[in-house]
């Protein structure tokens, strides 16, 4: 399909912004999961990711990780929080946004226990 300028603003505009052109990723779909679709995303939306990663994380260059002292003893909630966030991946591509919020709130919780934290 080919569209004019106009046309391709309006349609965009109804479809929710900007869209990754490689996985069809918003940021808004990127601030309602915290997650990104694909590599490409980065550099697409690096006007808006650049201010909310300094925010989040108080930098933009990337450190490293080291797995924790009790990597040992959460190791199946680990397992079952990456599991879950595949799944939560799946569903942001499917639009499956009940679904996403139910793995979002279990990988939170999951996240808290490892971290040692009760609600």
């Amino acid at each position: 399909m080919v569209l004019c300028p106009d046309c391709y603003r309006a349609l965009y505009a109804r479809a929710g912004g900007r869209r990754c052109p490689a996985c069809g990723m918003t940021f808004e779909d990127y601030k309602r999961t915290g997650l990104l679709g694909c590599a490409k995303c980065y550099r697409y939306f690096r006007r808006e990711l650049v201010p909310a990663l300094k925010e989040l994380q108080g930098g933009t260059q990337h450190t490293g990780k080291t797995p924790g002292k009790d990597a040992g003893e959460n190791y199946e909630l680990l397992l079952e929080r990456a599991r879950l966030r595949s799944r939560l991946e799946e569903a942001v591509r499917r639009g499956d946004d009940v679904e996403v919020e139910r793995l979002g709130g279990q990988i939170r919780e999951l996240s808290a226990a490892i971290r040692g934290v009760r609600a």
